[in-house]
């Protein structure tokens, strides 16, 4: 009996033996195939360049052109770049719900032919840049819910695959729903030309457009006059070309284009992209019954569209008016060197070792701020609608002797050379001006240069002292013919008084103090020093010790009209004005009263004397 037990376990294990190396070999389930039946394509949407869609409706073929999509077949026109992208994506991330697996029999073939795959509903070819070619035939859904039978080939024994029924949905198009109403499709940084033409009509003569691109940004008419183009109308151009919109389309028969004027459109835009590819827009007559429409046409396509009237005269408005209008082209930011000199206004800056210095008078460190500004308002000066394009002559504009000019040097300059602009004659309000690089006559308002600051005062950095607080080791205040008082500061802010007795520094007041005239702000700047000012009396004097071997001194003097203050630091022969609330706090002493506790005597104490108002020394004792 334990024998028989024996034998039966043994014929059980090696039952269950055979059994797994029989499924193991002849049932599906390796690493590849789970993977297999996992997704349909391994795909990749980024690589497919091309698909062929049939369904119902008709055969599409798409091309992706320059990064974008394009129909070439019923029609040879732009595709809905969104339309095609979601075609793709629900393919490449179609996971199967469920494999059906089939031998070829007569019975599967009635069955694929039932689920609506002999033949199929819909079919696409999916081409990629590596040469891979994709199939997938999609049939009927399934009766118990959406989904819908697939498979990825029509070879008789090829699976069949139920997967969701969006990927159905998005082969069931029509050309309407792939087609894109966008008129232009490129990337703005690829356009290297736009041409332009109108053709003539009652007084109005034909005009030609031509504009170049110079790289960076930068563009050139070609057409009607070689000038610069304004780098923000083509900006709107781009922005308006664009946004162009079919608004219906007409038909996909171009074998008669006169009876919507096309065969000789009325006009015509050009844009030109890398590399070398030309879309070309024919805009033909207005629609009969709807005024605010007209046709066109892309060249080399068969469909007949129409566009809004407006959209099209915004194109032509702002090509016509792509001249660039600045009179002095030059990038601020690329100014090295600024000088002016008009009527009473003269001034010249320039920028010495990164920093923008006032030059030949006030010289001094300027204010970068002010400087920025003042580039930035000059580069903006725009002609009027009156300017002439040559003139030979340049007395009639009083050119030849120019009463005045602004010169500008710019690192990287090509020609090395200054950029001018000179300012002529005055007449009916209006400057005649000419920059040095172009042959054209331009005009300004009488009042465009009024922003201009008069001369290099106004331009001076503010700051009339700039010593960091950290550095200052002393400070000597004079107030009049007092006694000069000397401050004395450690390394951690402690104030303390050397040359008065009973006296003690309020170290937090001598802190802002010092912070204050340390970075000692001008209100205006004065110019030379004039007798008014009293500066050789000063009523107050600040002697500023820090690790230079010489102090920095500065003197405050009389009260002006204003009811500030003028100053002076040594060394810098030009005085300037400083805030009464400013001079205020300079003349508040800072000294206080030594504590009873700290006078070292057991004698009663001294009755407390006020602290001083001013920085002056105190005044002795009385003898009794």
């Amino acid at each position: 009996m334990f024998r028989s037990r024996s034998t039966y376990a043994y014929m059980a294990v090696i039952i269950g033996l055979v059994c797994f190396l029989f499924i193991d070999k002849k049932l599906p389930g390796t690493k590849e195939q789970e993977e297999s039946e996992a997704i349909l394509f391994k795909l990749m949407p980024d690589d497919v360049i091309r698909l062929e869609i049939t369904n119902v409706h008709n055969v599409f073929i798409f091309e992706k052109v320059n990064n974008h999509w394009e129909i070439k077949k019923p029609v040879d026109t732009l595709a809905d770049n969104a339309a095609v992208t979601e075609v793709i994506n629900q393919i490449a991330f179609a996971q199967p719900l469920r494999t059906i697996r089939i031998d070829g029999s007569d019975a599967d073939q009635a069955n694929l032919k039932e689920w609506g795959l002999a033949p199929a509903a819909e079919r696409v070819v999916i081409f990629t840049k590596d040469g891979k070619k994709d199939e997938l035939l999609v049939g009927r859904k399934m009766a118990i819910n959406d989904n819908v039978y697939a498979r990825t080939s029509d070879r008789r024994k090829e699976p069949v695959r139920v997967v969701s029924n969006t990927v159905k949905s998005v082969l069931q198009k029509d050309l309407s729903e792939f087609r894109s109403r966008n008129v232009f499709d490129f990337e703005a940084d690829k356009v290297t030309k736009i041409s332009g033409r109108t053709a003539s009509s009652g007084n109005a003569p034909a005009q030609e457009f031509e504009i170049v691109t110079k790289g960076g940004g930068k563009w050139m008419l070609q057409k009607p006059v070689v000038a610069r183009a304004s780098d923000s109308f083509m900006k709107t151009f781009f922005t308006q070309s664009l946004g162009l919109r079919a608004v219906t389309f007409v038909t996909d028969d171009a074998s008669n284009l006169s009876q919507y004027g096309l065969a000789s459109p009325a006009m015509t835009f050009s844009i030109t992209t890398k590399p070398d590819e030309e879309t070309v827009l024919q805009i033909g007559g207005p629609v009969p019954g709807q005024p605010d429409q007209v046709y066109a046409q892309r060249l080399k396509s068969n469909s007949v569209f129409t566009v809004t009237k407006k959209s099209i005269d915004d194109l032509v408005v702002t090509l016509a008016n792509s001249r660039d209008h600045r009179v002095l082209p030059f990038e601020p930011a690329q100014v090295t060197s600024l000088s002016y000199e008009i009527g009473h206004k003269k001034v010249d800056v320039r920028l010495i070792n990164h920093l923008w210095n006032t030059v030949l008078q006030a010289e001094g460190l300027a204010d970068v701020g002010k400087i920025n500004n003042l580039l930035g308002e000059i580069s903006i000066l725009e002609t009027t609608p009156m300017m002439k394009d040559s003139a030979s002559d340049l007395k009639p504009y009083g050119l030849d002797k120019p009463q005045g000019r602004i010169t500008i040097e710019s690192a990287g300059s090509k020609s090395g050379l200054p950029l001018m602009l000179f300012i002529g004659k005055s007449e009916n309000k209006l400057f005649y001006v000419k920059n040095s690089i172009e042959p054209f006559i331009y005009t300004l308002p009488e009042n465009a240069f009024d922003f201009l600051p008069a001369d290099n005062l106004l331009l001076r950095d503010a700051r009339a002292l700039n010593i960091p607080l950290s550095l200052i080791k002393s400070i000597t205040i004079t107030a009049g013919t007092e006694t000069p008082i000397v401050l004395t500061r450690s390394a951690g802010g402690t104030w303390s008084v050397e040359n008065v007795k009973d006296r003690m520094v309020d170290s937090t007041k001598e802190e802002t103090q010092a912070s204050l005239v340390s970075q000692l702000q001008a209100k205006a700047w004065l110019g030379p020093v004039l007798p008014a000012y009293k500066l050789d009396k000063p009523v107050l004097t600040f002697s500023i010790q820090d690790d230079k071997p010489k102090p920095t001194v500065l003197h405050i003097g009389a009260t002006l009209p204003d009811g500030n203050h003028a100053a002076l630091v040594e060394g810098i022969p030009l005085a300037f004005e400083i805030t009464d609330a400013d001079y205020t706090y300079l003349r508040t002493s800072t000294l206080q009263p030594l504590p009873a506790v700290l006078n070292g005597t057991n004698a009663p104490p001294v009755a407390a004397t006020p602290a001083p108002a001013t920085n002056a020394a105190p005044a002795p004792l009385k003898k009794k």
